[in-house]
């Protein structure tokens, strides 16, 4: 059984810091208070220090008072007194001890006399409290032996504490003088004053001011963070609704509750939604005016472009009684209409896409029979250039709910720009399949994208190099389309390319569109990376059983042989 606490210090300062980090309010009053704490701390060392000088000065200025006091009682004392033996000497030097202890200050613990045993009439010691005895040190009583003009001498001391410990102890003094006993010699005198009142009331000082410290800087964090979440909350009210906004809901606004910075900053808030809900209301109808002018130009030109077809063909046919000028101008002018007819059918297509009313005819395929349609659509055209196209297929079916017309589409369109980019190089199709998604890989080994370009492939009327002539005669919208017929399919393209290495399209789509999208991780083949010009790939190519296993034996087909291999 774990009898391990549940939350430790060591998660508790882990979870403040990574508050810290996120939260700015947390990060200004964790700020706040350590400061507060510091300044405090600072400011109750330096009033410490000051109170602990002045309590020092009161107390020494009181025991060196009370010590003179008691000096001069003792002097008078001795003066007045009449003793002719050592046994009255020895009972007035007792009875001096013991009223000079009743009578001193309450701090006095001890008085001690001593005889430097003159004229031969010794004294024992008397002392009022033995057990401290051992405070004097030999040093001040070796200044008081020597001393000739009565002069008072200070020492500090320590009483030791219960621990024996340096430091633990209470703080002491002892002073100490000569008196002066006529016939019997003189007396060396020395008294002991405890501190412990003072240490007591030091001590109570530096406990006050550590609780006056953690209270105010609880009330500085207290006070902070109510100041703090009054600025923060807004600003969140802010930060919510823009998230909000950028959401799509372009309605969002925020309560203008406040005429101060953050007030202007709500109805800032409010003012730059209103004019990009505007914007987005104006680039709305710009779209749907320009979709709908495309497509009427396009309807519109069928006719004309029709009957200019029409002649066209008529002077086709009689061109061969033409001179030569005219009979290429004749070619030219037909090449050029055809492609015109091409570009009106694509502009066709992309209007009804826009327009929302593009729709898919899903009949259960063999995914490989589009593709060798494409292919045979292009054969003659890679032929002309002399670019021979791979086709890798599996040797069993793939049977996927497509649109076939649009399939067909997408496949022949890559394929024509893998032709214009091959430079003379082969280009490989393969097929990738599994139980949840295809994937269509069309690979050429050509002069690449730079790598800030692949990003606008599938732009309209977009081109990598502008200055290569088009032998395909594309109408720029060919990419464009493809990607629309896959995103139709509820699916994508994806296209990876590298300078002086080729270009790589991959065709996911889904095997039932009615199931939607699918997830990168259930692809049957993807990129390795995001990074345009990463060429890798994870997965591989051939089709993937229900037991999870992959039968890779495909069948090779070379367009410039025109038979498999």
């Amino acid at each position: 059984m774990n009898l391990r606490p549940r939350f430790s210090l060591k998660r508790l300062l882990r979870h403040g810091r990574a508050e810290v980090r996120r939260s700015l309010q947390a990060r200004t009053v964790a700020l706040t208070v350590i400061l507060t704490l510091a300044v405090a701390i600072v400011f109750s060392g330096v009033s410490m220090v000051s109170v602990r000088a002045s309590l020092l000065t009161q107390i020494t200025s009181q025991s060196r008072a009370d010590y003179s006091n008691m000096v001069q009682q003792a002097q008078t004392s001795l003066d007045a007194a009449d003793v002719s033996t050592a046994v009255q000497l020895q009972q007035l030097v007792n009875d001096l001890a013991s009223s000079l202890q009743s009578e001193g200050s309450s701090n006095l613990i001890g008085v001690y006399l001593w005889s430097r045993d003159t004229n031969s009439r010794a004294i024992i010691p008397v002392s009022t409290e033995p057990s401290y005895q051992s405070l004097i040190s030999d040093d001040i009583r070796s200044s008081v032996a020597s001393d000739l003009d009565d002069s008072v001498f200070y020492q500090p001391v320590e009483i030791p504490g219960d621990s024996g410990m340096p430091g633990s102890g209470t703080p002491a003094a002892v002073l100490g003088t000569v008196l002066d006993f006529g016939v019997a010699g003189n007396l060396e005198f020395f008294a002991i004053y405890s501190y412990t009142f003072q240490q007591q009331s030091l001590t109570q000082i530096q406990l006050s001011l550590v609780v006056i410290c953690a209270l105010l800087s609880i009330v500085v964090g207290v006070v902070i963070w109510l100041v703090i979440r009054g600025i923060v909350r807004p600003i969140e009210r802010v930060a919510a609704a823009s998230e909000t906004l950028a959401s799509g809901n372009l309605d969002m606004r925020v309560t203008v509750d406040r005429k101060d910075e953050l007030g202007v900053l709500q109805q800032s808030f409010n003012t730059m939604a209103d004019a990009l809900n505007q914007k987005i209301d104006e680039l709305e109808e710009a779209s749907v005016f320009q979709k709908r002018f495309v497509s009427d130009v396009s309807h519109e030109l069928r006719t004309p472009v029709t009957t200019m077809r029409m002649a066209s063909d008529l002077l086709e046919m009689k061109k061969d009684g033409f001179d030569p000028s005219t009979k290429r101008t004749v070619e030219l002018l037909a090449g050029q209409i055809s492609r015109f007819q091409d570009m009106l059918a694509d502009l066709l297509e992309i209007s009804r896409y826009d327009a929302g009313y593009a729709a898919l005819d899903l009949v259960e395929t063999d995914l490989c029979e589009p593709i060798e349609t494409a292919v045979d659509q292009v054969d003659g055209i890679a032929q002309a250039k002399r670019v021979p196209i791979h086709t890798y297929l599996p040797n069993v079916q793939v049977l996927t709910r497509i649109d076939s017309r649009r399939v067909i589409r997408i496949v022949r369109n890559l394929l024509a720009n893998a032709v214009d980019f091959a430079e003379d190089r082969p280009i490989e199709v393969r097929v990738a399949a599994n139980r949840k998604a295809v994937a269509i890989s069309v690979r050429d080994y050509g002069v690449g994208i730079d790598e800030d370009k692949v990003a606008h492939v599938f732009d309209r009327f977009w081109r990598s190099d502008p200055s290569r002539s088009r032998v395909t005669g594309g109408t720029g919208l060919g990419l464009a389309i493809a990607m629309t017929d896959a995103l139709l399919h509820h699916g994508t393209i994806r296209v990876r390319s590298a300078v002086g290495e080729g270009t790589w399209f991959l065709v996911l789509l889904p095997r039932d569109p009615d199931q939607g999208e699918v997830a990168d991780a259930e692809l049957p083949v993807n990129f390795a990376s995001e990074t345009p010009d990463d060429l890798r790939i994870t997965g591989g190519f051939g089709v993937a059983t229900s037991q999870v296993t992959h039968d890779y034996h495909e069948v090779r087909r070379d367009t410039m042989m025109g038979r498999p291999l």
